[in-house]
């Protein structure tokens, strides 16, 4: 990194990034808490699940408060690099700045480490309820525990990155774990969208367009159940980091985390509201799928009774003119 004095417009998208548009990211991702968190003590009034329901609690407020510091700390890096430390050479983008605020980078960190992990721990086990009850759903779910173990270990590199005064080595290193972590989240997204739209197409083409296709398979169904907008947001972030485009750069890397953490509230407040895709999701579209089957041969039997009906009474006005032959001795 040289120590030239960026542009107008990387400062000052810098700064809207760290405070405006990671505020208002975390805002939504506040009251979507505070939905689930009134659908959970529901589920709690329940008789049955009432661990599940603590633990997924516990969790998203972890997850919460993760995303909590990092909107918190984020403001008050922009107000030593900004207002504190603006005057020195660089200005509030250049190494000197940075390196007076490089202590809120590394308390940063770990929150945002933590939030990765637990989001994407979330991305898997979305992907072992979509195939759990699929014949081929032990391999599936072993190649996506593989890609998020591997995924927990190469996190490290990319926070690195955001370091000052960052080695070339230590560059390549973090561009090639950035690269393998975020087609980790590409292929466990994948996984989820095709056997999404392989439902999709095939109930369609058995039933046509229904509100219960509408309600698990829809086009914004999947895009939330796969966490498509946060693996869209890590690829931006990556093309951006490769092309060494400030701007943009610092843009997505100020607010992966807060997309991660909304996407994963989306997906949490649909399994709460009970509009998410479960392990029993397919045998209810199957059940609905035999029940028109049945439905239509009904309709079938009772055209047809009707059509008995109309022949017997035709043939009751007007008996059939054949009488029985005699009998010849």
């Amino acid at each position: 990194m040289s120590d030239n004095i960026p542009s107008n417009l990387n400062i000052a998208l810098s700064l809207i990034t760290s405070t405006t548009v990671v505020a208002v990211l975390y805002t939504f991702s506040l009251i979507l808490y505070c939905l689930c968190a009134r659908l959970s003590y529901f589920w709690l009034r329940g008789l049955d699940g009432k661990r599940p329901t603590v633990l997924t609690f516990t969790l998203a407020t972890v997850i919460s408060i993760c995303a909590t510091i990092d909107v918190a700390l984020s403001n008050q890096y922009a107000r030593l690099t900004f207002v504190d430390y603006a005057f020195l050479p660089g200005g509030p983008l250049g190494l000197s700045a940075q390196a007076h605020a490089s202590t809120i980078i590394q308390i940063l960190s770990p929150a945002i480490l933590i939030a990765g992990i637990l989001t994407l721990g979330v991305l898997l086990w979305r992907v072992w309820v979509v195939y759990s009850e699929t014949r081929f759903s032990i391999p599936i779910i072993v190649i996506a525990l593989s890609l998020y173990l591997a995924y927990v270990v190469l996190i490290w590199a990319p926070l690195a990155a955001a370091l000052p005064n960052i080695t070339r080595i230590l560059d390549v290193v973090a561009v090639a774990s950035l690269g393998f972590t975020i087609a980790c989240k590409i292929t466990l997204t994948f996984m989820i969208i095709l056997r999404l739209m392989l439902i999709r197409q095939k109930h369609i083409k058995l039933m046509g367009k229904t509100d219960v296709a509408a309600q698990y398979l829809g086009i914004a169904a999947m895009v939330i159940e796969s966490y498509a907008l946060s693996t869209v947001w890590n690829i931006c972030y990556l093309v951006a980091y490769i092309l060494k485009d400030p701007p943009t750069h610092n843009f997505f890397e100020n607010t992966t985390t807060q997309v991660e953490v909304l996407t994963y509230f989306l997906v949490l407040y649909r399994v709460l509201s009970g509009r998410a895709w479960n392990r029993q999701t397919q045998n209810q579209l199957s059940t609905l799928r035999w029940g028109r089957h049945i439905t239509q041969l009904s309709e079938a039997d009772s055209d047809m009774g009707v059509g008995n009906n109309h022949m017997s009474n035709v043939l009751g006005a007007n008996p059939p003119v054949l009488r029985p032959r005699p009998t010849a001795y």
